[in-house]
């Protein structure tokens, strides 16, 4: 009789809005792409989060909880986004946003730097 008990708890857990890790909430990879260019995170990023001599590469992105960190608490020139400019749940749609984007190819794969 404990097993579904068990069961029930653990899959409680996995289906909530934030994970037991602290993953953070789950975000949407639609809304995420109108915020990174609203919130003008493409102007040192770039639009698909590639980087450039101003901001980092950013896809595929950090995990949630470093990129809240470096975003309310950035390091060099970028601005701090705190809470007020950019709640937790529209990190976690840019966080889905930069994860559905396509990953670079393995160098050793680009026939051309061979």
């Amino acid at each position: 009789m404990r097993l579904p008990v068990a069961f029930v708890l653990i899959a409680s857990l996995s289906i909530g809005g934030a994970s037991a890790q602290g993953e953070g909430p789950r975000g949407n990879a639609q809304t995420g792409k109108q915020l990174f260019e609203s919130k003008g995170c493409y102007s040192c990023h770039g639009f698909v989060g590639q980087g450039s001599r101003e901001g980092p590469r950013l896809a595929p992105p950090l995990a949630f909880a470093a990129f809240v960190a470096q975003l309310r608490t950035p390091r060099a020139i970028m601005p701090p986004y705190k809470e007020a400019l950019v709640s937790d749940q529209q990190a976690a749609d840019m966080v889905a946003y930069l994860a559905s984007l396509p990953k670079p190819p393995d160098p050793n794969a680009v026939k051309l730097l061979q």
